[in-house]
């Protein structure tokens, strides 16, 4: 093009000038730039609006209630409420209330023919009705305060009424965020100040010449450097400025068109713009407030594709889609027309954009079983994408479970964020541990909230780490986190640079075009094996404790009563119809609560104090309910208690038998009373002890052999050693020992402290015993930490906090007692106070015939930013340490020869790890953590952390911790180490419900569910299938990490079965799995899923 060049050559200069004729303000901070402000030189951001008409009445109404009650008052009663006289400059508040304005406005005929809108600002968030209700519009500050009443405007009406609904929060929350890293709690009494309000001409002109000129700014300031072109688009803004200042703007205008018009070379790099808006489901504000975000951010970009018709937006999370239906509905009705016409795209297939690494493996497949449900009925379609881009790390097992309900596709970023190593690709294939596939994209501007940049479309191509392998990639744009999506600048900004001379291309575009156009080029994409590691945000693997045992031990109970109505639904249980599908639907209901938690900012502790308020409440809901079933269940396969009710009976949801000694603060018939052993650990209840999932503080030991998933007679069995407990003084020193044939205890008391070691019995005949702890050292001892992060407070635990390792500083101690010498159980307990009045009690526990030393940990934390960890030095050798995973294990290095194994200094396993060498090793169990430290042979658990951001209160209460540890010889498949995980997790760990039947009921006998003749094969799921009558669906997986043949033995005659995927569809309808009725057999390759549908 022939462009007119400024005649001086200063380009500060020339760059100072247009920056303010787009935007006022200081030009530079830096003092060898020019530093002045803009005054004198023309904004023409200044001429968007230059008539404005105030309201002729405001009124206002302050909902009643706090967070979330607007969902108690329907939006037509409150139109019809009594308003009080409003003035600009009213605050409005606190945090997290509603209030609503009634605003009058008077147009004038002189407006008629011009753009009208509606300017709003009160620094919070906010939704304009009709006078009818119906939502108009949404205002978000900063980005969005402006409503488009009429672009022509016809002068019939006079007199318009709007109604403002002002939720009290900002885009994040009611607190304050300092530059994307300091952000604090929520200031509960903030109070926000209606600034603006009035109807304004729009200046469409000048609107298009703004955008015009900020473009051709952002590829002056990118490209000036390296490129001609960087020149000419500053010259351009130049001459535009100057014909503006003319009022020749049609001309000016024509110049910015003749720029924009030259076009790229046919393989210029191509990115495919795909509108989106991330809203967390909670983080710094509620659920209840995320369903009011979706509804401004969603009817925004509805009212976007009326004037863009290229536009295309990306949405994920059924969950949100679910509440905008029930809230929302006319919204939700224009969403699914868009959804027909392609524009509005469902993506992720999940119930929520999960946590990537704590949620149970069953977890994640119901994420998609029940989000791909939601999206089947209401869309008809199935998203063909994992959509996951703001988590904290991705599980290894994540290809094969995407495969396992039908997803080839992952789209993803937040590895961006790592902060020792860069991560060497945006696009490649993943391999699972279990060897599964998928493609993989990286957006490569590192972001999913791009704003339609110049330096941003550069970026998404010079920061590629694929450039030559493949020519596209994924460009996300729109306002996120706190909602708000695309706004009409963005577009603006757009289509000027969709196809021009000196940027890529970048076309509007689906998520299944740009994965087809990676797929064509996926010859070229190297492989990624294993998990995908974030070197961030490390510390939410333990902040916000209660959570995370919430998840844990709902995620067993779900599992349980599953299983039971799976029972009562294949057997002679005589069940009414409709009101098992209504049991059937609360069971959907309370998983559907629990997914909810797993989002992911909830279940990693990344929340504010109101979100944990609300995630317990939920938790404490589904506990109620499942409890309800779970009562209705065994009474029904029971036949209920009777009066004379005298069979102790005891349930076994795992598909193994299963011999220990239980727990329980079930009341025992007397004649089994006489083989029992009472035991008090505390004189006073534990916390919520009624809800049965911890160690009540008084119970009843006994050791039962119970049948694989099912239910067994509780008849006392005689330990082939019991545990014997024997107290000796040495030096004034106080020494006991603990024994129970396969582990040797001996605890010594020093200033009040117990200093334990411990022996494995061996098996072997050249030695009896084999030591477990490395000799001069302290296991089991608990150490604090600083952990005062650099960034985000609950999110990460820095390396540098490992340097400050202290041993706790006891005070008041109180023990070692012993509470219980066998000969079924042993168990002692010592206390202390430390720190800031923070106060515990540890209770050992030794059971008989049992390889496992259990701890069980009550503490009152009371600290600030301190992280509390257990510390085990292991007598042991090795190189990496095995971690339990989603549906198997991985390892990770124990050394740090490389940056990418010194990053990895905190890391994630679920119910076990394991350190071992070629002879021997020991495997650790928990409860409900999911934080490790391992180096060399040195195994620190995670404990407690105490973060004062978002949440000022983080774990401040008191805490019930269990964990254990089990030496072994062999490896631990052979030392059967993950059936024991799974053993202590049910049943260790639990007061463990029993029941009390009539013997003639009894005698009818109850059979086993499921079982399977392969120790490495799990039965994780035995439910209800979903699609069809009279069938079940039974999922399992290979624990060892080897191939393995099988026999799964059924306790009901199966007509015929057929494998399927994770959302219960058939994989091949007409094959149907070999059968004689009671059984079948089945091969899994390492760590391999398999789902089958089994008809009765």
């Amino acid at each position: 093009m022939s462009t007119t060049g400024s005649q001086h050559k200063n380009k500060a200069a020339t760059l100072g000038r247009i920056k303010c004729f787009i935007s006022r303000g200081p030009l530079s901070k830096n003092p060898t730039q020019l530093n002045k402000k803009c005054d004198g030189i023309p904004s023409f951001a200044s001429q968007l609006y230059t008539e404005t008409l105030p309201f002729t009445r405001l009124e206002k109404w302050k909902l009643p209630g706090g967070n979330g009650s607007w969902q108690k008052f329907p939006v037509h009663d409150i139109l019809s409420e009594v308003f009080l006289p409003a003035n600009l400059g009213d605050k409005f508040g606190p945090v997290w209330s509603t209030h609503w304005l009634k605003v009058h406005f008077n147009l004038p005929k002189t407006l008629e023919g011009k753009e009208v809108h509606l300017r709003f600002s009160s620094g919070s968030e906010a939704t304009l009705r009709d006078f009818q209700g119906s939502v108009l519009g949404a205002f978000s500050p900063d980005f969005r305060n402006e409503y488009i009443i009429s672009k022509e405007w016809s002068g019939n009406e006079s007199d318009i009424v709007y109604f403002i609904e002002i939720a009290c929060n900002g885009m994040f929350g009611g607190g304050m965020i300092a530059d994307n890293l300091n952000i604090s709690p929520p200031d509960e009494a903030f109070e926000y100040t209606l600034q603006r309000l009035e109807i304004a001409v729009f200046n469409r002109v000048a609107y298009k010449l703004l955008n015009d000129v900020d473009v051709l700014y952002g590829m002056a300031t990118e490209l000036l450097e390296t490129d001609h072109r960087g020149y000419q688009a500053m010259y351009t803004a130049n001459e535009m400025i100057n014909l503006i200042t003319e009022n020749k703007t049609q001309k000016a205008g024509q110049l910015a068109d003749a720029f924009f018009a030259e076009k790229n070379g046919d393989k210029v790099h191509t990115l495919i713009a795909m509108g989106h808006c991330h809203i967390d489901t909670a983080w710094l504000w509620t659920y209840d407030e995320t369903i009011r975000k979706c509804a401004r951010s969603w009817h925004s970009q509805l009212q976007l594709m009326k004037d863009y018709p290229e536009f295309v937006f990306t949405c994920s999370q059924a969950q949100q889609f679910y509440w905008i239906k029930k809230y929302y509905p006319e919204i939700f009705t224009n969403i699914k027309e868009m959804v027909k016409q392609g524009r509005f795209i469902p993506v992720g297939g999940t119930w929520v954009e999960l946590d990537g690494l704590l949620p149970s493996g069953e977890s994640f497949i119901r994420q998609f079983f029940y989000g791909q449900q939601f999206f089947q009925k209401e869309f008809g379609m199935k998203c063909k994408e994992f959509w996951l881009p703001d988590t904290f790390g991705y599980s290894g097992q994540i290809p094969q479970i995407l495969k396992h309900v039908g997803i080839d596709r992952f789209l993803t970023q937040k590895l961006s964020w790592s902060m020792v190593n860069k991560f060497p690709h945006h696009n490649f294939i993943w391999e699972g541990i279990d060897g599964s596939q998928v493609l993989v994209h990286f957006p490569p501007g590192d972001s999913y909230t791009m704003t339609a940049s110049v330096k941003e479309i550069l970026k998404s191509v010079t920061n590629s780490q694929d450039k030559g392998r493949v020519n596209c990639g994924a460009y996300l744009f729109g306002h996120g986190d706190g909602g708000g999506g695309p706004t009409m600048e963005m577009l603006e900004k757009l289509r000027r640079v969709r196809n021009v001379d000196g940027l890529p291309k970048v076309e509007m575009g689906t998520p299944d075009k740009l994965f087809e156009m990676l797929a064509s080029e996926s010859r070229n994409l190297c492989k990624w094996v294993g998990e995908l590691y974030l070197e961030l945000h490390n510390g939410t693997y333990t902040s916000q404790a209660k959570i995370k045992w919430y998840n844990r031990k709902l995620e067993q109970f779900l599992m349980e009563v599953e299983l039971i109505m799976a029972i009562a639904y294949s057997t002679d249980c005589a069940l009414q119809e409709e009101e098992f599908r209504k049991d059937l639907h609360l069971v959907d209901k309370c998983w559907k609560r629990l997914l909810l938690n797993q989002f992911h900012d909830v279940i990693p502790g990344s929340c504010i104090e109101r979100v944990k308020d609300d995630a317990w409440r939920i938790y404490k809901c589904v506990w109620s309910d499942l409890t309800k079933l779970q009562t209705i269940y065994n009474n029904k396969l029971l036949f209920g208690a009777a009066d004379n009710a005298n069979v102790p009976v005891i349930f076994n949801p795992l598909c193994w038998e299963v011999t220990q000694v239980i727990c329980s603060s079930s009341a025992i018939p007397q004649s089994v009373n006489s083989t029992v052993q009472t035991v008090v650990l505390d004189d006073k209840c534990f916390d919520e002890e009624e809800e049965g999932r911890k160690l009540p503080h008084k119970f009843v030991a006994v050791l039962v052999k119970m049948v694989p998933t099912g239910y067994s007679q509780v008849i006392p069995v005689e330990p082939s050693l019991p545990v014997t407990v024997r107290k000796t003084t040495n030096n004034n020193t106080s020494l006991f020992n603990m024994s129970n044939g396969k582990l040797n205890l001996k605890v010594e008391t020093l200033n009040g402290i117990p200093v334990e070691s411990l022996a494995l019995v061996s098996s072997r005949q050249d030695y009896n015993e084999v030591e477990v702890f490395k000799k001069d050292t302290k296991p089991g001892m608990f150490y604090v930490f600083d952990d005062v992060p650099l960034f985000w407070d609950s999110w990460d635990a820095m390396d540098y906090h490992l340097e400050t390792r202290k041993e706790l500083e006891c005070r008041d101690t109180s023990g070692p007692i012993i509470l219980a010498d066998g000969p079924l159980l042993s168990a002692y307990k010592w206390s202390c106070t430390f720190g800031s009045s923070s106060n515990f009690t540890r209770y050992t526990i030794m059971r008989a015939d049992s390889p496992i030393l259990e701890y069980f940990l009550i503490i009152d934390w009371k600290e600030s930013h301190k992280f509390l960890k257990v510390e085990f030095p292991v007598d042991v050798l090795a190189r990496e340490a095995t971690y339990e995973i989603q549906y198997g294990h991985l390892q990770r290095p124990t050394h740090i020869n490389t940056s990418w194994d010194m990053a990895k200094f905190e890391v994630s396993g679920h119910k076990w790890m394991d350190i071992s060498q070629a002879d021997r090793g020991v495997t650790f169990i928990t409860d409900s953590k999911y934080g490790w430290h391992v180096r060399d042979n040195v195994v620190q658990l995670s404990l407690l952390r105490s973060p004062k951001s978002p949440d000022g209160n983080c774990d401040m209460h008191k805490h019930y911790i269990h964990y254990a540890i089990l030496p072994h010889e062999g490896t631990f498949q052979s030392a059967g180490s993950i059936r024991k995980a799974y053993e202590f997790n049910f049943f260790g760990a639990n007061d463990v419900s029993i029941l009390n039947v009539d013997q003639d009921y009894w005698k009818r006998g109850m059979t086993n569910m499921v079982t399977t003749d392969n120790e490495a094969v799990i039965l994780e799921a035995i439910k209800v299938a979903y699609q069809v009558n009279r069938a079940l669906c039974i999922r399992m997986y290979e624990s060892f990490g080897g191939s393995a043949r099988a026999r799964v033995n059924l306790g009901f005659s199966a007509t015929k079965i057929e494998e399927c995927d994770g959302l219960e569809n058939p994989l091949d309808e007409s094959k149907y799995v070999d059968t004689d009725g009671n059984s079948f057999q089945i091969r899994l390759n390492p760590f391999q899923i398999k789902s089958f549908l089994v008809y009765f």
